[in-house]
C-alpha cells in the first residue's frame, strides 16, 4: 500500500531541504507520495511549482510521485509534517515573541487537518515545537502528534560527547528531554557507547564526572555570558571557539544560537532530526526516539507536552520508560515540564510565562 507524506511549509528552507532529504534516503517506494504543501498565495503556489520541477529532475528515478497541494485543507497524508511559521529573527526576537506569531498558524492548520486528515500521524518541526504540538494535540489524537526537538537535542547532545571522545557520533547513543529550548535535559546517565573500549568508556566517565562539578545551569549561564560578549562584536569564529571548550552538555544550549544569529536557521539539523522521525514511522517497528508529546501522566505523572523518549510507528507514539534517570535529572525534567506549561499557558490563555 503506497504511502503520502505531506510537508506544510515546503517553500521555506526547513522544508525545501526536508524534502530534499527524503528523496535522497530512499525512504519511500515507488508509488508513494511526497505533497509539497502551500498555504494559498500565488507566490507560495509559483515557488512550490517551481521546487516539484526541480526535485522530479534530481530524483525522478525513485518513481515517488511529487505533488503540489496549493492549500491545507486539500491534503491528503498518512504523515504530516509541520515545518510552517515564522522563525527567529531580528524582529521576532524570543520564544514568546515566535509563539504569538505561530499561534494562529498552527490553529488553522489543526483547524484544516482535523477535517483533511485526522487519521495522520503528525511530525511538528516549527517552533515553538511543544506550542504546536498543544495546539495539533487538542484537534486530534493526542497520541499521533509528536514533536521533532527532542530528537534533535539529542543528536547534537551526542555530536557533541562523540567530538570530544574523537569518534563518530555513529557510535554514541544520547538523550536530551523535556524544552527544547533553555529548560532541556541532557541526560548523562543515558549516554550509551556502541564501541567496547575501556579507554572510551573512561572519557565518558570523566566528562560525565566534570559536568557534575557545577551545576548545569551555572555553566550555561556563564558560557551564554560569553558568548553574547563576543556575538556584540561579531566575533563568530571566537563565539564557537569559546563554546566549543565547554562540556557537551553546556555546549549544546549554546551552539544552536550562535548559528542562528548566522542564519536564523538551522535547515540541514532540523530536516534530518525530521527524519530520523519520519524513519521510525515508515519502518513501523515502534523504534525509539525522542520528542515532544503531550503526556497525561504516563511519564512521572507529567501532564502536559514534554520531551521524553517515546516508541513511534504508523499508529502513534508509545511512551518509553525514564527509570534509569538520576533523582536530579528527574527532578530537572518535571521543572522542564513545569515550564513548558507555564510558556504554553501564557501564549494560549495569557497567562504568566514564568
Amino acid at each position: 500500500m503506497s504511502i503520502s507524506v505531506a510537508i506544510l511549509g515546503a517553500s521555506g528552507a526547513v522544508g525545501g531541504m526536508l524534502a530534499t532529504q527524503i528523496l535522497r534516503s530512499d525512504l519511500l517506494e515507488p508509488g508513494d507520495r511526497l505533497q509539497l504543501v502551500g498555504h494559498g498565495a500565488s507566490s507560495s503556489e509559483k515557488k512550490l511549482l517551481g521546487t516539484r520541477i526541480d526535485l522530479l529532475d534530481a530524483f525522478d528515478e525513485e518513481r515517488v510521485e511529487i505533488e503540489m497541494v496549493p492549500n491545507i485543507g486539500d491534503v491528503d497524508a498518512d504523515i504530516v509534517v509541520v515545518t510552517a511559521g515564522a522563525t527567529l529573527s531580528p524582529e521576532v526576537k524570543t520564544r514568546r515573541d515566535l509563539g504569538a506569531q505561530n499561534r494562529p498558524i498552527f490553529e488553522h492548520i489543526a483547524k484544516e487537518c482535523a477535517s483533511s486528515s485526522p487519521d495522520a500521524l503528525f511530525i511538528v518541526v516549527s517552533n515553538p515545537v511543544e506550542l504546536g504540538v498543544q495546539i495539533l494535540a487538542n484537534s486530534v489524537d493526542r497520541r499521533r502528534v509528536v514533536g521533532m526537538g527532542a530528537e534533535q537535542d539529542s543528536l547534537r547532545f551526542a555530536r557533541a560527547i562523540a567530538r570530544d571522545l574523537g569518534i563518530s557520533r555513529r557510535y554514541v547513543r544520547a538523550s536530551v528531554l523535556g524544552e527544547h529550548g533553555q529548560a532541556m535535559v541532557p541526560v548523562w546517565s543515558a549516554v550509551e557507547l556502541m564501541l567496547a573500549s575501556p579507554s572510551l568508556l573512561d572519557a565518558l566517565r570523566d566528562l560525565r564526572e566534570r559536568a557534575g562539578n557545577a551545576p548545569l545551569k551555572e555553566r550555561v549561564a556563564r558560557l551564554q555570558a560569553e558568548v553574547v560578549q563576543l556575538l556584540e562584536t561579531h566575533q563568530i569564529p571566537e563565539a564557537y571557539e569559546v563554546a566549543r571548550r565547554a562540556l557537551p552538555d553546556a555546549r549544546i544550549f549554546v551552539e544552536p544560537f550562535i548559528t542562528m544569529q548566522c542564519m536564523h536557521s538551522t535547515p540541514n539539523a532540523t530536516a534530518n532530526a525530521t527524519l530520523h522521525c519520519l524513519e521510525a514511522v515508515l519502518a513501523n517497528d515502534s523504534r525509539r526516539i525522542h520528542g515532544q508529546v503531550l503526556l497525561e501522566g504516563e511519564v512521572l505523572g507529567i501532564g502536559g507536552v514534554c520531551g521524553v523518549p517515546v516508541a513511534l510507528s504508523r499508529t502513534g507514539w508509545q511512551p518509553e520508560g525514564v527509570g534509569g534517570l538520576t533523582a536530579n535529572e528527574r527532578e530537572m525534567l518535571v521543572q522542564s515540564a513545569e515550564s513548558i506549561r507555564e510558556f504554553t499557558s501564557g501564549i494560549l490563555y495569557g497567562a504568566s510565562s514564568g
